[in-house]
């Protein structure tokens, strides 16, 4: 064991939570430490850091956690994979789309506005849109999200977009104007990508180039804290950044109060890290998970887990896709970026007030390839795997590489992310077979579908492919992944819930862990209810929000 020296502030993940928390605490001259998982990365070397390489990155997952985890989905067996596309790398989110959008204020106040459907952990927020809203224009501001276009139930705001709007692509028109005609109302969503740099400055504006999704930026336009506010944070001398440095437990001291963070360097030797505040800010079931795994005679079942309720409520998003074929179009769909269009008329409650089965909803966007992102390796590769091909086109030989052929350069996809409903059985906890890298028993996902969720997947399938056919595709295909969705878009949420009572939640509405005045959870865990929307500026936001707590307690 290496021991180091103690600091004001441990911060474990420096993704969008933690290098946020960790960039603030370095400001206010705290002395920290940031342990991440994956590699550095040089923000002045983008286009090397981060090339354009299919097979690396839609592929092979090169910017994705490739452990595995064992998904028991609808109590069936057991199936090891590396299901959670959970982004590593200092100063993330690097994989991400840029969809920058504000939850709703009845996000916060589900159980109040919808009621509690049986067989559901439904529960209010302890925080409302308007406490956050600040923070949202912080987030946007630091993130300089480009400006997404009015709608009939955007959230109030009372600043500007801090950059002009992405342009509108070929795609994006065709969409809206037959959402138009559908009685809808598109809009463009806000995203987190430069329209406008500045002269001599680390980011250059998007170039159009698409590779959004699974990829990173070659020109720092996608916004991360890795070019936002890490760089900053370094140059102030009290942020100690440690890459390729994995968690392994929480210790405690005599009174069972956090006390130090173990973890591995990329040579297998373990380390000890002191520090007054220890902050939990990796993905969210991974929160959990070092929680769980840090065991002692003061916490038997793990810390903050006395009444049961570490890694419970998880949330993946429901998901749902059509792609169209257009026979006598070039769409040129892998061409960016990936945001283009978007609907809002089915999320909230709005569906279920005109007679749907489902309490809440889903969201849809429209424009970009059916892979979500990548050329036509990727598009083959996907054809007849978990891409379903149209009805008499086979899935191997002439028959199918033709299909691929034609329709690539000829496509475009509409994608739904819905609103799936907590319940306290869907949760992460330590797999008793499987281990991970580092010896410790692996990440167990259990999860199965509220019913209201599978009626909402038949409900926005239809309308998205009625979408695509009025936009005039020739050919549709849909499906709901045979999964959840969201497992795979790395939307994980709900681990470690906030909450006013320890009986039903981990953390209390600043992210600390009940019990505890020195432990912190950041990001989606602490998410109460998922809302049908992408989840990273409301992370960023609620890092904003509690990085005074955290300062004030490691001061």
């Amino acid at each position: 064991m290496i021991p180091h020296a103690p600091v004001d502030l441990c911060v474990v993940g420096l993704g969008a939570a933690g290098g946020t928390i960790a960039s603030e605490a370095a400001h206010a001259g705290l002395s920290v430490v940031g342990l991440e998982a994956g590699p550095d990365h040089d923000p002045t070397r983008a286009a090397e850091e981060f090339d354009t390489d299919e097979v690396a990155h839609v592929v092979d997952l090169k910017l994705q956690w490739a452990e595995p985890e064992v998904l028991v989905f609808e109590d069936g067996p057991p199936i090891p994979f590396p299901w959670l596309a959970r982004n590593i790398g200092v100063g993330g989110p690097h994989h991400w789309s840029g969809f920058s959008f504000r939850f709703h204020p009845s996000d916060f106040r589900v159980a109040s506005e919808c009621g509690v459907p049986d067989g559901s952990s439904v529960a209010d927020w302890p925080i409302s849109y308007e406490d956050l809203e600040p923070f949202y224009e912080s987030a946007e501001a630091m993130f300089e999200v480009s400006a997404g276009t009015t709608h009939p139930w955007e959230p109030e705001r009372h600043a500007p977009y801090p950059q002009p709007p992405l342009p509108d692509s070929g795609r994006a028109r065709m969409l809206t104007d037959a959402a138009r005609r559908l009685g809808w109302n598109p809009y463009r969503p806000p995203a987190g990508v430069l329209t406008r740099a500045e002269p001599g400055g680390l980011r250059q504006a998007c170039n159009l180039c698409g590779h959004c999704t699974h990829f990173g930026c070659t020109r720092n336009a996608k916004a991360s804290t890795l070019v936002t506010v890490l760089p900053a944070a370094r140059a102030t001398g009290h942020l100690d950044v440690r890459a390729r440095s994995r968690a392994t437990e929480v210790v405690v001291d005599g009174t069972g109060r956090p006390r130090a963070v173990h973890y591995l360097d990329a040579d297998g030797e373990e380390h000890v890290q002191p520090a007054k505040v220890i902050v939990l800010a990796t993905n969210a079931p991974y929160v959990a998970k070092l929680m769980l795994q840090s065991r002692s005679d003061h916490h038997p079942r793990g810390l903050g887990n006395e009444h049961d309720q570490v890694g419970r409520h998880a949330t993946f998003h429901t998901s749902m896709y059509a792609y169209g074929v257009f026979d006598d179009l070039l769409l040129h769909a892998e061409r960016g970026p990936a945001l283009h269009v978007a609907i809002d008329d089915f999320s909230e409650g709005r569906p279920y007030a005109a007679g749907a089965p489902f309490r809440r909803g889903a969201q849809l966007t429209g424009g970009m390839p059916a892979t979500f992102a990548g050329g036509p390796l990727s598009f083959a590769l996907a054809l007849g795997d978990w891409l379903p091909l149209p009805d008499g086109v086979p899935g191997y030989g002439e028959g199918l590489l033709e299909f691929a052929a034609h329709a690539f350069a000829r496509h475009m996809a509409v994608f739904c992310l819905g609103e799936d409903l907590p319940r306290a059985e869907n949760r992460v906890t330590l797999d008793p077979h499987l281990v991970d890298g580092s010896g410790r028993p692996a990440l167990r996902i259990e999860y199965a579908h509220h019913p209201e969720d599978r009626a909402q997947i038949a409900y926005m399938l239809e309308r998205a492919e009625l979408w695509l056919r009025e936009a005039g595709a020739d050919t549709v295909v849909s499906a709901a992944p045979p999964i959840p969705g969201g497992i795979r878009a790395g939307h994980a949420h709900g681990t470690t819930r906030m909450g006013t009572d320890p009986h039903t939640s981990v953390t209390d509405d600043m992210g600390r862990v009940h019990g505890f005045d020195n432990l912190f959870s950041a990001g989606a865990g602490t998410f109460v209810t998922s809302s049908a929307f992408n989840p990273c500026l409301t992370i960023v936001a609620l890092a904003l929000r509690s990085a005074p707590a955290i300062i004030a307690a490691a001061s």
